[in-house]
This record gives structure tokens, C-alpha cells and sequence, in this order.
């Protein structure tokens, strides 16, 4: 192998320690032409941007803030009551059937009632002896012949006999159990030939025309409901159909242990396919006030509040706003901002109260 002369080594050491020199001293120029033939694109963006910081911006809309609300709730029939007998005997004829139907005063229950049948005609007896009783010394007493305290005795008697009679009367009603309303009845606890005692259980009476369901709701959603409100049920007992209903009470306080208030619904069951003691799932659409919102993107949180950057005239004003609710995306919030407002969406963190900006693109709603 065939070795370098030393001169010529020597030689090139000194060409590129020059070339290095001056590579060093013209060092601006050769970036200039670096950036002006390696970048072209850039520049001439640059060149289009012109004054200002380069920001992207979208429009205020302004949207309802309105919440679903899901509950779980028992329901109730429109009236219930439990049937108990009325005095004690014999069960001489039951007409309580599970589902069975009846109108306000139909006979339910009926209790031997001999003994108040002839306590009723002895008493119509006696009445109608005080009556005529009464009605004679009547006639003396106009004709001066009768005694005046004798004509008062037998206005007495014809009392005690009228009073006598309604209490005989009322005994006998007392052995036959009423319907109290229109309904129907559950299971009987009794039977025909049983024996039972005043105010023992017979069976439960229902009406089922409505169901009621109740459920509770936050404190921060009373303001949000109102009598009449509409709600949607569904219940594990009825698959596959919901029942729309209405709101028909709010109860009158909160409960300080949970901080819910009891609110009623009230669902149309003419079909009959509800019961009382199924559980409801129910759905509430809440309405609410109406606020701008902005893509979540726009906001800054600087110093304990909350910001973001409008576009007015061409220069950044920055908005103090207060955070109500995130949604799909954007942000409602609760400041002094207009339909159709330019909020910076990027190119937020360049930007000074009253500095010049450049929008790049053609604003579009909050949604994007």
C-alpha cells in the first residue's frame, strides 16, 4: 500500500481549515439560502398568514339545558284499603274473589243477622204504636180534653221509638261488608261458615284505574318539575311497553338525611295490566335554562377562574365565564357571550388581552 506524501496531506488539512473559516464568517448568509432552498412552502404560508397570531376559531351556539332523569318507584293503587268485618258472627255468604269487580255499595261480605232483622221489626213495632199515640193525644190536646204533661209523654215515646229504630237499622247494615268504593278485591282470609270477630282482616280493595308511583327526587332538580310534568314507565310485571303518566304531587319539604324530595306520578292503568306493589323504573325529561357553549377546547383555567379567548374586531378579548354543564363534546357555560360569537378554539396559549389575530379558518358552530 502505497503511502500519502506528507506535503499532501498537508495540503488538504489547510484547504478545509479555510473552507471551515469561512463557512464560519458567512454562516448568516448560507442559512438564509438553506432556508430559501430547503422551505419554500413554509414562507410563502407564512407570507399568507400575515400580521397578527395565527388562531382557529368557532361560533357561540347556544343550547337548553335540558336532563334526563331515571328513577326507581313503587307503585300504589289510586285508593286501597283493607276490608275488615264490621262486627263479629257468621259468614253466611262471601261474594270476595281475587280480580273480582265491584261497583261503590256492592255486598261483599254477609254476616248471619237474624237476631238485628226482628230487633228492626220489634223497633218499627214500637215506633208505629208511639206514633199513634202521639198523633191522639195530638187531637185532644187541640180540643182541650188531654192533659198537657200526658200529650208530652207520648211526644217522648214517639222520640225514644223513632231513636230505637235507627239504632236497630244501624246494627243490621252492620252485618253486611261494602264496597267503599269501585274496585276490586284480593285474596278473602275467610270463608263461608267461619266465625270472626269485629275489625278482623277479610282481603284488600283496590282502585286500580291509576296507578301512583312515587319516587325521589335531588334538591337541585325541584325547580326543574312541575304538576302535570310527563314521565315514562316501565315495570319488570308489564315486558316489552311503557306507560306514559303525569306528575300529580311534590311533596312540601326536603328530607334533611337525604336531601330528595318525594314526588307522585300518576299512570292511566283503564287496561288493567298494573299493580300496586310493582316496581317502576321511571324516565323524567327535565327542561332547563338556556346557555352558549363552546367546544371544550376554547377554555383556559388561570388564577381560580375560568376563560376563553373572543374575537372582536380583530383583536383577542378574553371572557371570565362560569362551567354549568360539560355535553357531547362541548361545554356550556354561563358568561356575557352572544349568538354567533368567535371564540379561539387553538392558538389560545399565544395570545395577550388585545393582541392582533389572524382567524385561519371560516368559523363554524360549537359543535366542531
Amino acid at each position: 500500500m502505497r503511502k500519502t506524501a506528507f506535503w499532501k496531506q498537508a495540503l488538504v488539512s489547510a484547504v478545509l481549515i479555510g473552507g471551515a473559516v469561512l463557512a464560519w464568517q458567512n454562516r448568516d448568509a448560507l442559512r438564509t439560502l438553506w432556508a430559501t432552498g430547503t422551505a419554500p412552502d413554509q414562507r410563502q404560508t407564512a407570507e399568507a398568514q400575515g400580521p397578527g397570531t395565527p388562531v382557529i376559531v368557532a361560533d357561540v351556539r347556544f343550547v337548553q339545558d335540558d336532563l334526563a332523569f331515571s328513577a326507581i318507584g313503587t307503585g300504589f293503587a289510586l285508593r286501597s284499603v283493607t276490608l275488615r268485618a264490621p262486627s263479629s258472627g257468621e259468614v253466611t255468604a262471601l261474594e270476595i274473589a281475587p280480580g273480582a269487580k265491584f261497583a261503590a255499595g256492592d255486598t261483599l261480605m254477609q254476616l248471619d243477622d237474624t237476631d238485628e232483622r226482628l230487633a228492626v221489626a220489634l223497633a218499627e213495632a214500637r215506633l208505629s204504636r208511639a206514633t199513634s199515640e202521639r198523633d191522639r193525644y195530638q187531637a185532644l190536646q187541640d180540643t182541650g180534653a188531654a192533659a198537657t204533661a200526658r200529650f208530652e209523654q207520648a211526644q217522648t215515646d214517639f222520640k225514644v221509638a223513632k231513636i230505637e229504630l235507627d239504632q236497630a237499622r244501624a246494627d243490621l247494615a252492620r252485618r253486611t261488608l261494602r264496597a267503599p268504593f269501585d274496585g276490586v278485591t284480593g285474596l278473602a282470609s275467610v270463608e263461608t261458615g267461619d266465625r270472626i270477630a269485629t275489625d278482623e282482616t277479610v282481603s284488600s280493595f283496590d282502585d286500580r284505574s291509576r296507578i301512583l308511583v312515587e319516587f325521589d327526587l335531588p334538591e337541585a332538580l325541584l325547580g326543574r318539575v312541575e304538576i302535570g310534568q310527563t314521565v315514562t314507565a316501565t315495570t319488570p310485571a308489564v315486558e316489552d311497553r311503557s306507560f306514559d303518566g303525569e306528575i300529580t304531587a311534590i311533596d312540601s319539604r326536603v328530607d334533611v338525611a337525604t336531601r330528595t324530595a318525594r314526588i307522585r306520578a300518576a299512570i292511566d292503568n283503564a287496561a288493567d295490566v298494573l299493580r300496586p306493589g310493582a316496581s317502576f323504573s321511571l324516565r323524567i325529561d327535565l327542561p332547563g335554562k338556556t346557555y352558549p357553549a363552546v367546544p371544550e377546547l376554547a377554555l383556559q383555567f388561570s388564577r381560580g377562574e375560568l376563560n376563553l379567548w373572543r374575537v372582536s374586531g380583530g383583536t383577542a378579548e378574553q371572557v371570565t365565564v362560569r362551567l354549568v354543564r360539560r355535553r357531547e363534546g362541548l361545554v356550556l357555560v354561563d358568561g356575557p357571550l352572544a349568538e354567533g360569537d368567535h371564540i379561539v378554539v387553538e392558538g389560545t396559549q399565544r395570545l395577550r388581552e388585545g393582541a392582533a389575530v389572524n382567524v385561519l379558518n371560516t368559523a363554524t358552530d360549537g359543535s366542531s
